[in-house]
């Protein structure tokens, strides 16, 4: 079965529109690239990440940014955007977490004396289908073979972290301010939680375009600042939805088998898959058929409270 990571995150109400009104909405999104500042000073930071025999979270900022959770065996290598972690120039936080992994399907105890990791920034700046280096490679992690060496065999996870410098033109508000949701009645949350879960579900069943469109601005404004996105980026975001809703063999998944997670330091809120293969992955999900093969979707569905306010809405 075919799995898709699609980073949709769909806000919650489910007003209708009027027809002009859906009209409207439905430009929000192609039209972010009008609101983008800063595209002379544009650049793209990337993480490159290398984790051999162990399964693996970073985080940046408290956010995550990629994660393995499979066999343990082998090296998994990536290159991955962290921009939309980078809220303004600054000292900026990282954090590796290691686990054991997997070995046939069976969740091992203690991480391997053969763990590997390293982990480089990059800053780059795209110019059609060039790429220019703004800031050189650098190494903020390196553990084991030409780094240093790993002493946490036999343990049941290990930690590093450090900070890195990036400078940005931006400084968006984002989640800096929202409030530290760790801090409310866990069941309560969860309620809420699920409740907008479940109004996304409903929007795809009713194919609103329009509600779509108004609900995830906020969310697409902070992502097309942060990759300085142009008229293409933006009009591919929105298409990325349409796709979404107009696919007529898609259908969405119970919430089920997940546990409820809080990243940014508390501020963002969301649910993760608890059983395997599906570990870390996003709870909400749906199956489509494409040349007939089952296809899983999953949805990044990261939500915060606003500052002065006690309701849900989607920002990551």
């Amino acid at each position: 079965m075919k799995k898709t990571i699609l980073y949709l995150l769909i806000g919650c109400s489910l007003a209708s529109c009027a027809q002009e009104k859906k009209k409207m909405n439905d430009n929000l999104i192609p039209d972010l690239y009008k609101e983008v500042k800063f595209k002379d000073q544009k650049i793209s930071y990337r993480a490159g990440i290398q984790v051999g025999a162990s399964n693996f979270v970073l985080l940046i900022n408290d956010v995550p940014v990629a994660q393995n959770f499979e066999e343990a065996g082998g090296t998994f290598n990536t290159s991955a955007p962290i921009n939309d972690m980078i809220l303004k120039s600054g000292k900026q936080h990282f954090k590796l977490i290691l686990y054991p992994g997997f070995k046939n399907n069976v969740p091992l105890t203690a991480l391997s004396e053969n763990v590997l990791a390293k982990i480089t920034i990059e800053g780059l700046k795209y110019e059609g289908e060039g790429v220019k280096t703004i800031v050189e490679p650098f190494t903020i992690l390196e553990i084991g073979e030409n780094g240093k060496a790993f002493t946490e065999k036999g343990k049941p996870t290990a930690i590093y972290e450090g900070t890195f410098d990036a400078k940005v033109p931006y400084d968006l508000t984002a989640w800096s301010k929202s409030k530290d949701l760790r801090k409310e009645d866990s069941a309560t949350l969860e309620k809420e939680v699920l409740a907008f879960y479940q109004q996304y579900i409903n929007i795809v069943k009713n194919k609103d375009a329009g509600a779509l469109a108004k609900l995830v601005y906020k969310k697409e404004k902070n992502y097309a600042q942060a990759l300085f996105l142009d008229q293409e980026g933006t009009q591919n975001q929105w298409d990325s939805y349409l796709e979404l809703i107009k696919d007529p063999t898609l259908v969405m998944e119970p919430v089920e088998k997940y546990k409820m997670n809080f990243y940014a330091n508390g501020r963002l809120v969301t649910l993760e898959r608890i059983d395997y293969p599906n570990i870390g992955e996003p709870a909400l999900r749906s199956e489509s058929k494409e040349d007939g093969r089952a296809v899983v979707g999953f949805y990044f569905c990261q939500l915060h409270k606003p500052e002065g306010s006690n309701t849900l809405e989607l920002i990551h």
